[in-house]
């Protein structure tokens, strides 16, 4: 049991930013990674088909002998994550939202506080809910950037166009309300954090990826599910031919 792999999903090539993380405080665990990259992205989905499609992509993986399920999507995470641990009960999901807020109200309680995602997440309030839930003290606000995602997945973010569109989605968000921290709220935007770090230098950019890779290594923890030994190579799947996504693994291999 202990040397099953750890599934990892994402709507697209998004949850490839948190591999690192969990790679790095779990090298010893075998990582099969899926990202839907044909019906990406999943943020301007209704909710039934963002909880059709992770069921989906939660059944894949525990058809491949998946030991846990690290939900590296915050869309995922907001609308799909309860309806995945009651089709799933025998296996431990892990959602990224309650882990970041814990960590976002440890570090930054007190601040005013931005948080960025896609229509579906910032539409649920799933975010806002989790680190009022944790005792955050400071100003909270949110807003949905539905253009960065599409242009991720397509790998088009490098050009100066490109950069001209974060400013205009951002500048009046992060100005206006005068933030002191950015949250990364979809696990595509990592991937731009370097426009955004660009445009804003005096402003503070938290990715929730290492808070999901150690509640992940908490809960495999709790229930004695750390591998022993090395468990084998990585595996990453996409459910289409997709170039980005071959582009960010061969980053991470």
């Amino acid at each position: 049991m202990m040397e099953r792999p750890i599934g990892v999903f994402d709507s697209g090539v998004g949850g490839l930013s948190c591999v690192p993380a969990i790679k790095n405080l779990l090298p010893k665990e075998q990582i099969i990674f899926y990202g839907d990259t044909a019906r990406a992205p999943y943020g301007s989905r209704s909710a039934e088909e963002i909880i059709s499609f992770s069921l989906e992509s939660a059944k894949l993986l525990t058809g491949m002998g998946c030991k846990l399920l690290s939900v590296a999507c915050n869309t995922i995470s907001c609308v799909a994550l309860d309806a995945i641990k009651e089709a799933f009960p025998d296996i431990p999901v892990v959602g990224i939202i309650n882990p970041a807020a814990k960590e976002i109200t440890r570090l930054y309680d007190g601040k005013r506080v931005g948080l960025i995602g896609t229509e579906a997440s910032v539409k649920s309030g799933a975010h806002e809910k989790a680190v009022l839930a944790c005792g955050f003290k400071g100003k909270y606000f949110a807003k949905a950037c539905p253009g960065f995602v599409p242009c991720i997945e397509a790998g088009t973010t490098e050009s100066d166009a490109f950069e001209a569109i974060v400013k205009l989605s951002l500048d009046g968000f992060v100005k206006g309300n005068s933030l002191d921290v950015l949250v990364l709220g979809c696990t595509h935007f990592p991937f731009i954090r370097k426009h955004i770090e660009k445009l804003y230098p005096d402003l503070i950019v938290f990715d929730p990826a290492e808070a999901l890779a150690r509640e992940t290594k908490r809960v495999l923890e709790e229930k004695g599910l750390l591998a022993e030994k090395s468990c084998g190579k990585d595996i990453y799947l996409a459910s289409n031919e997709h170039e980005t996504f071959k582009k960010f693994v061969s980053e991470i291999e």
